[in-house]
């Protein structure tokens, strides 16, 4: 083929008619799109944060370090940790310089909601990376004339998100400008109020993470950034447009039904059983839609100890429950909510002193909670009785004056089952509320791909298999 453009290239030459703009066409595809609009590029980025860095392999992975999920394939993911962040590593980047094109192509030509958007998304990215990694690449990545880039802190990183996300907020409180997002815009159809929020929402999470190193001073900022976000529980970041089809659905089904790995953990279970009087799970309502049944009751899989468990029934679990809210290939998924943040609430009110308001805000999120909890599948929706009932019982909502961090942090790890499992996972390092139970010990972070490690030689080597599970090498936010 090459051969054959040389020819005519040569023969256009001799007949004296090959011009530049000839010659230039000779060795490119036509129906290859070189500059893609920015219509085009910002939901391909909107779908690879859903489907591969908040869902995906690695989040799938965030369940079992969380404990909320039980890996039951015949080994334990904590014997090989380095494979377990390769995706969120490599998506995250990937969508990093995706990000960096549409802003600059947006601001070029004064298309301010495009831009603030690209800011927000790439936000979330590089929160998802720092968080699972600690030090990563930032200044220096992606960056062409460097080969191996540095490795930036953590708390620098946290600092650059926040600014970040303060230049997304005044972009988008500009005039949209000549091109604005519309049904490309996969989760508010353009709506730049809608994206500020959102922006202020995430940095409340962040703020809160931040309840180790500074108590007072990381509920007061979580608490101001509430106030500037979601105010009532129809303002949320849920992506909601999965196909039921196996190529389209929802990241986590699309897994579980090609390979059905996951059982019910000792974390949620223990956490739903805590609330109850049976000491079983089956007490809180939420058990008996999320969890099959195996011979008529919910067994939750011993971390780190299961045995295997993909035969018939694949889906339900031969040994153990698996979770059935994973069956689903149109069901939504959560990124940031309203709900979220009142449990965020809840927590800052009570590191500051005020239990009337941290029980207010913390009984307005588990009522929710329970009313989200068929989001999945609506037609297994709690009934009000059922509501009723469950929060009647003494633990749930033990009063202004009983309320202990352990109950916020509970209730909202449950709550993240339903599809926000790296969250989970940050939240159990942040606390120590969720107890350890697989003998290995607890992941106190991701270890650096492969991939990483062979080609910069900036990565740190006191981070493997080993080390990742010792708490020397936590995330700078984590528990000691």
């Amino acid at each position: 083929m090459k051969k054959l453009q040389i020819l005519i290239a040569l023969l256009l030459l001799a007949s004296g008619s090959c011009t530049d703009e000839i010659l230039n066409k000779i060795d490119t595809n036509p129906n290859q799109v070189n500059d893609a609009p920015l219509k085009t590029m910002l939901p391909q980025v909107q779908m690879s944060y859903v489907t591969e860095v908040a869902g995906g392999s690695t989040a799938l992975n965030a369940y079992y370090l969380s404990e909320a999920n039980t890996f039951v394939l015949g080994n334990n993911v904590l014997k090989d940790l380095q494979g377990l962040g390769s995706q969120v590593w490599n998506q995250s980047y990937s969508a990093m310089n995706d990000l960096a094109i549409i802003k600059k192509k947006a601001l070029e030509s004064n298309s301010f909601t495009y831009a603030g958007i690209a800011d927000v998304l790439r936000a979330f990215n590089m929160a998802a990376l720092t968080d699972l990694f600690g030090d990563v690449p930032f200044k220096e990545a992606l960056r062409d004339d460097i080969g191996n880039p540095v490795f930036d802190p953590s708390q620098e990183i946290y600092t650059e998100i926040h600014k970040t996300l303060d230049e997304a907020i005044l972009n988008l409180e500009k005039d949209s400008g000549p091109v604005a997002p519309k049904t490309d815009d996969m989760f508010f159809a353009g709506d730049r109020a809608m994206w500020i929020k959102t922006a202020y929402g995430l940095k409340a999470r962040l703020y809160n993470r931040l309840s180790n190193i500074d108590a007072a001073g990381s509920a007061n900022n979580a608490l101001g950034a509430i106030a500037k976000s979601f105010n009532s529980d129809s303002e949320n970041l849920i992506f909601s447009k999965f196909a039921d089809t196996q190529t389209n659905g929802n990241p986590f089904a699309v897994a579980n039904n090609s390979q059905p790995g996951s059982s019910v953990g000792n974390g949620v279970y223990n956490a739903m059983a805590s609330f109850g009087e049976s000491q079983k799970a089956d007490d809180d309502p939420r058990a008996a839609i999320w969890f099959t049944k195996v011979k008529g009751q919910i067994i939750s899989a011993p971390n780190g100890t299961a045995r295997a468990d993909f035969g018939e029934p694949r889906l339900d679990g031969a040994y153990y429950s698996k979770p059935e809210l994973m069956k689903y290939f149109n069901s939504p998924m959560p990124v940031l909510t309203f709900v979220e943040l009142k449990f965020i609430e809840a927590e800052a009110q009570l590191r500051l002193g005020d239990k009337t308001k941290a029980n207010t805000a913390y009984e307005l999120a588990v009522d929710l909670a329970l009313r989200h909890a068929g989001d999945y599948r609506p037609a297994v929706k709690l009934s009000d009785e059922k509501i009723s009932a469950y929060k009647s019982l003494p633990k749930v909502l033990p009063g202004s004056s009983m309320l202990a961090l352990s109950d916020i942090i509970k209730q909202k790890y449950i709550y993240f089952y339903q599809f926000q499992p790296i969250e989970a996972y940050n939240d159990v390092r942040r606390t120590g509320i969720i107890p350890v139970t697989d003998p290995t010990g607890r992941a106190s972070r991701l270890p650096y791909p492969v991939s990483e490690i062979t080609r910069n030689t900036s990565t740190p080597a006191d981070i493997d298999n080993i080390s990742a599970l010792e708490p020397r090498t936590k995330v700078f936010w984590a528990i000691k």
